[in-house]
């Protein structure tokens, strides 16, 4: 999250330079490209799994199958399980006016704890990841004395949530979040001289938060051919703090960051035994209000997920049958609105960040069906060259390991 509308004029000046330069320098060792402003690329927060399936997960539903879209999803949980996510991903940018430049990085999207108790009660905790705000940005400048500009960013929002779920009935299920919003992001600017007589220069800028929380609280309705699922999360304005360094003063600011209240809604369709489809529609009311500042503004985020998969059977000789083959599709409107490219702040014009991919994934699962093995493999693009100045594609490959307490009796 780049807010910085309430600095000082000389450092402001600076820092709004920041979204241009990451669409026209070399960029290494980085996340997204247009993490460089705004709050972060969007994170699904989904298993390998759900991620295979275009990340549709609302109507998830089952006695080890969990979506942490949906608080509900847990209800049908009959064991202790514990499950963790880890994401390996290559990315390759392409910009107007400079050469490619290509990036790795690993991340963890999500871990879950999930345990049932004999009331019919579960719950749950986990660990999200909610934004990815680190960046890195290169470049060499020839006006005035010639330096070579170097800017790290780190940081982002993160998500500690406890969940409560259980089933009402034979057909519902009803689940409620608390949510607490932590994370943080944090820039730092260094300059050095090709002369070797000027000193290097060095500026910080640290935004933080109050740790709040939000609810979030889910419904399913199951029979056996069909679920539909929904979810609505409420929305918390947090208090910001900007601490800003450069040239051995420091500069204290307040702001505020408003994370919107969103809602899903989402199905699964199952008209063969072995076949079932899954669709999802997600949307945050992020908007003008999200945060104040002249280097981005906000629309809602919007992600479309559709999914296929075919189950694995359950008897039979050992066969490519007794394997799940899962293959999704999504669509991912960011939230953020930058400057187009050529232009130093919003008031030169806005261009949306518009998201696909594909996916594909399978498994393995262990005999009692509570531990699983799962992998998808995800590719896509975001971004364009003609109106942001660059265009990202990238491919994701993911890895989930769920173990429960009947996986090692």
């Amino acid at each position: 999250m780049r807010a910085r509308g309430a600095a000082r004029p000389a450092l402001a000046t600076a820092f709004a330079v920041v979204a241009l330069l990451a669409m026209t320098a070399s960029i290494s060792s980085a996340n997204s490209v247009f993490s460089s402003a705004g709050l972060g690329e969007p994170s699904l927060e989904e298993n390998a799994r759900l991620r295979a399936l275009g990340g549709a997960g609302a109507a998830e539903h089952g006695a080890s199958s969990f979506s942490l879209v949906n608080p509900a999803s847990i209800a049908e949980a009959q064991h202790l399980v514990l499950e963790a996510s880890i994401l390996q991903t290559r990315r390759q940018v392409t910009t107007l006016h400079y050469g490619d430049e290509t990036g790795n990085e690993s991340s963890f999207p999500s871990v879950r704890l999930v345990i049932r108790f004999p009331n019919g009660l579960v719950l749950g905790g986990s660990y999200l990841l909610g934004t990815n705000g680190e960046f890195q940005v290169t470049r060499p400048e020839s006006a005035g004395t010639a330096s070579v500009l170097r800017v790290d960013g780190r940081g982002g929002i993160n998500l500690l949530r406890a969940t409560l779920a259980r089933r009402l009935g034979r057909n519902f299920r009803v689940g409620v979040d608390y949510e607490v919003i932590g994370g943080s992001y944090h820039e730092e600017w260094q300059r050095s001289f090709v002369d070797p007589n000027l000193a290097a220069t060095r500026d910080t800028l640290d935004v933080s938060w109050d740790r709040l929380g939000r609810w979030r609280l889910g419904l399913q309705w199951v029979r056996s051919w069909i679920a539909l699922g929904a979810a609505y999360e409420s929305g918390r304005r947090l208090p910001v703090t900007e601490r800003q360094r450069t040239s051995g003063a420091e500069t204290l600011s307040a702001n505020s960051l408003v994370i919107p209240e969103g809602v899903v809604v989402g199905f699964e369709l199952k008209p063969r035994s072995r076949t079932r489809f899954v669709g999802q529609y997600r949307r945050q009311q992020y908007g003008v209000g999200t945060i104040e500042s002249d280097l981005v503004t906000f629309r809602p985020l919007e992600r479309y997920s559709l999914g296929w998969e075919r189950l694995p059977a359950n008897q039979g000789r050992p066969s490519l049958n007794r394997v799940p083959i899962r293959l999704g599709v999504s669509l991912l409107r960011w939230p953020d609105l930058l400057p187009v490219a050529g232009a130093s702040d919003i008031s030169g014009g806005t261009a949306a960040i518009e998201e696909w991919a594909g996916s594909i994934g399978t498994g393995l699962r262990t005999k009692d069906g509570g531990g699983a093995i799962d992998i998808s493999l995800e590719g896509g693009e975001r971004g364009d060259r003609e109106r942001l100045g660059a265009k990202e594609t990238f491919v994701r490959l993911g890895l989930t390991l769920r173990v429960s307490d009947e996986t090692w009796r």
